[in-house]
């Protein structure tokens, strides 16, 4: 597909629009409560399922996108994101703030994503937290049930981004069951734990935060290059801290309870 091209009145108003998705006016409130972590069905380091017990929490409707941490950067100087080819609709930093403002943001590690959240006063999201929020209570393949649909930017979908990053937000039936958006598809989140392929074999049951080494670290709900059944609410990637690629991207959590 080509890249968009943006007139310049039509990016103006772009900017304008990033008020609307800004972190501290999209935050979802998830409340206590248990929910069905993993799946049986499949991969091994998914298994076995089991329940889990987590604090009110809050998480981003959205991915954090170009111009949310672009704001970040202007303010510190520090951690710019990768640059990358325009072939996929990411292109350099900071042209791309200005040219695809309401995409979400890529080119960041961890360590960088971790470093934004500290600014935006949150944190990531743990891995527990983030398959809550996709999967709900219900216990959903994808965000938005259980039958495969073209809700999702993901790799050869037909879904009018093939092979590049869409804007946040663009596909409002892939809303998860507490309305978070693209959590399938689009980019790969970071999550604060790190990965092991046997956790949930003695995870704890309530407020788990992952094991306490590690080399790599958590990335949840599949991208652009993905096939939808990488894209699905309990598959598990791991990715070194320190990558910085096209294809992976955060959101902002919070913690809601004092005990927290």
């Amino acid at each position: 597909m080509k890249k968009p091209i943006i007139c310049f009145p039509l990016l103006v108003s772009l900017l304008a629009a990033t008020n609307a998705f800004s972190a501290s006016q999209n935050m979802i409130r998830i409340s206590a409560g248990w929910f069905t972590m993993g799946s049986d069905n499949r991969a091994t380091d998914q298994k076995p399922s089991h329940r889990v017990y987590l604090n009110t929490f809050e998480i981003g409707k959205y991915e954090v996108t170009n111009q949310e941490y672009y704001e970040f950067w202007k303010a510190t100087g520090t951690h710019a994101p990768e640059n990358f080819s325009t072939v996929h609709g990411v292109g350099l930093w900071p042209d791309r703030a200005l040219e695809y403002p309401l995409h979400p943001v890529v080119g960041v590690s961890w360590y960088d994503a971790t470093a934004y959240t500290k600014w935006a006063g949150g944190r990531l999201p743990t891995e527990a937290e983030w398959e809550k929020a996709a999967a709900g209570p219900t216990d959903r393949l994808w965000p938005w049930g259980n039958a495969l649909k073209a809700y999702a930017n993901v790799w050869n979908g037909s879904d009018g981004y093939d092979d590049m990053v869409a804007p946040v937000g663009h596909y409002p039936k892939g809303k998860s069951y507490y309305g978070a958006m693209d959590m399938a598809g689009n980019v790969w989140e970071w999550t604060a734990d790190w990965y092991s392929d046997v956790y949930y074999t003695y995870t704890s049951n309530k407020n788990p935060k992952g094991p306490e080494i590690g080399s790599w670290r958590v990335i949840r709900g599949g991208s652009w290059i993905d096939n939808i059944n990488r894209c699905s609410t309990t598959f598990r990637l791991q990715l070194y801290p320190i990558s910085r690629v096209s294809f992976v991207g955060f959101r902002l959590a919070q913690s809601v309870d004092s005990v927290e």
